[in-house]
């Protein structure tokens, strides 16, 4: 049996102290929910990411990712991170529909396009997203943003009849990706019809609604190139995607894993995740048009006449914001001033 002098115990012990701190950092274990598969990319991302923060932090923040909707069902992410049961969610804020108004202003039709109706790329617009995270702060109580992903590219993935103008939409039944997107199609002369992503390539299919607003990465991943034969790419609306953590758990953390996470999220992380989303839709476009997809680009004057249509859409929803007293033209302004210095 070794027995430690008292001298021993006092060289072990400043031994211990001189170590750098990353290797001595005090654990702490964090828990990410998502809703997505484990093939999708964001799981492969937040992966990544876990390992990133594990490393800088000497362990200090040890975050394991659950995906698929283990923690909860997609529409609950948002309150799992801002009730503590997850630390970390990864979040789309349209599955809240009402909840997050300011958010949703992001899907005024045209708003992160120019004036010839090219989106721009959804790492640019996740970067001003980010950036501009202090004027949406209100809708994320007790949580932070630590990035937004704002996917700018998509349009109508119909089953036989291909959209050029806002005419050609009467009487259809479209699934929509939000409550915004779902005005949008109801001033056109459609019906909006929820669906379940899962679902969506058996109901075009039969019949059961004529397309939906799309993109291409999802068309790729839900395989609607089985029923989907005509696509109108077209930058009316936006999607609003979150990393949030609980606001309480990253101020408690230990400092070297509080530093790891910010360091490695923010705008930066947004454009870098967001271009992951752009490499994504230019594979899921040559796949849907290798399998026989006729695309068409709604831009120029064929953008201009969808602008016009949706016009009072964009009035009504900037209205409804005024009154409820929040600053949107503040948020557009910024918005498009960003967009200036592309």
């Amino acid at each position: 049996m070794i027995k430690l002098t008292r001298r021993g115990f006092v060289a072990a012990a400043a031994a211990t102290l001189a170590m750098p701190a990353i290797g001595r950092a005090q654990q702490t274990k964090l828990k990410l929910s998502h809703y997505l598969p484990p093939q999708h990319q964001i799981n492969t991302e937040l992966n990544r990411w876990a390992g990133e923060v594990r490393e800088k932090s000497g362990g200090a923040a040890d975050i394991e990712v659950f995906p698929a909707g283990q923690m909860g069902p997609p529409p609950r992410q948002f309150d799992l991170a801002r009730t503590g049961v997850s630390d970390i969610s990864f979040v789309f804020t349209a599955l809240t529909p009402g909840r997050f108004p300011l958010v949703d202003a992001l899907s005024i039709p045209f708003l992160f396009a120019n004036e010839n109706g090219d989106p721009i790329s959804t790492a640019e617009a996740s970067r001003i997203a980010t950036s501009l995270k202090e004027r949406t702060a209100q809708e994320f109580q007790g949580i932070d943003l630590l990035y937004a992903v704002v996917t700018t590219s998509g349009g109508w993935f119909m089953r036989d009849k291909l959209i050029k103008t806002p005419g050609d939409m009467k009487g259809l039944r479209i699934r929509p990706t939000s409550a915004a997107a779902a005005a949008q199609i109801t001033a056109l002369g459609a019906s909006p019809a929820t669906i379940p992503p899962t679902e969506l390539a058996d109901a075009i299919a039969k019949g059961v609604v004529d397309g939906a607003i799309f993109n291409f990465e999802g068309g790729k991943a839900f395989q609607l190139q089985q029923s989907v034969k005509k696509v109108s790419t077209l930058a009316n609306s936006v999607g609003y995607f979150a990393l949030v953590m609980n606001s309480d758990r990253l101020a408690g953390l230990p400092e070297e894993g509080r530093k790891a996470i910010v360091e490695t999220t923010g705008p930066d992380a947004a454009a870098r995740v967001g271009g992951l989303y752009d490499a994504a839709e230019v594979a899921g476009r040559k796949f849907m048009e290798e399998a026989g997809v006729e695309v068409v680009d709604l831009r120029g004057d064929a953008a201009n006449a969808f602008r016009e249509a949706l016009q009072p859409v964009a009035e009504k929803q900037i209205a409804e914001l005024k009154a409820a007293g929040h600053d949107i033209d503040g948020l557009i302004a910024d918005i498009k001033a960003k967009m200036a210095e592309l």
